[in-house]
């Protein structure tokens, strides 16, 4: 990995910018253990951005920061950041399937002309029309 750091360093020469040079670099400095609880966010003037899962691996890797950017110097072969911010990352929902479970699922089963509709969007629209008719 340190070989491809390299030469994708050479490779610089307008074409590839000093984010994406981090990004590249990011789980050979730090591993992939760190690397799935700690992910690199951006580049800010002189300081990498990264999220981490909550405030105790916040602290461990504030203790480790100077160390981090020692190896990122080593890997890329000059200094690109002073610093290294980590913020705790803000938990998103993953997208979530109407489950089978649902209301409306059992509506629909209960409703001959529901299950005759084939695409689920129209189906969801006449159940719900027929809901607001109905009450």
């Amino acid at each position: 990995m340190d070989k491809a750091l390299r030469h994708f360093q050479k490779l610089k020469n307008g074409i590839v910018n000093d984010d994406e040079l981090v990004r590249a670099a990011w789980r050979a400095v730090v591993g992939e253990k760190i690397e799935a609880r700690a992910r690199y966010r951006e580049l800010v003037r002189d300081r990498i951005v990264v999220e981490v899962e909550d405030r105790v691996w916040q602290s461990q890797l504030n203790t480790l920061e100077r160390q981090i950017l020692g190896r990122l110097d080593r890997i890329l072969g000059r200094s690109i950041a002073r610093q290294i911010e980590f913020r705790i990352a803000i938990p998103r929902p993953m997208p979530q399937r109407a489950d089978e479970s649902g209301a409306e699922f059992r509506l629909e089963m209960s409703d001959p002309e529901a299950r005759k509709i084939a695409d689920p969007g129209l189906r969801r629209v006449y159940l719900k029309s027929k809901r607001l008719a109905a009450g």
